[in-house]
């Protein structure tokens, strides 16, 4: 079991400082990780929307609509 994981199963009202700045770190870890995951991850998504926009409006063009 990881020492988050412990720390986890403790009572919350039983923990320190030390224990609650071990949490907060790795949380805030976890959300940088998370937020650089998620940045380079939109730019192709948004290129697909407007791939398939484009698309969608040649085909409608086609058929007259």
């Amino acid at each position: 079991m990881s020492e988050l994981s412990e720390l986890f199963d403790r009572d919350p009202l039983g923990l320190t400082d030390q224990d609650l700045s071990k949490i907060i770190a790795r949380m805030r870890e976890a959300q940088a990780q998370y937020e650089l995951g998620v940045k380079s991850s939109v730019a192709p998504r948004v290129k697909k929307v407007t791939e398939k926009s484009a698309k969608t409006a040649d085909l409608l063009k086609d058929l007259g609509l």
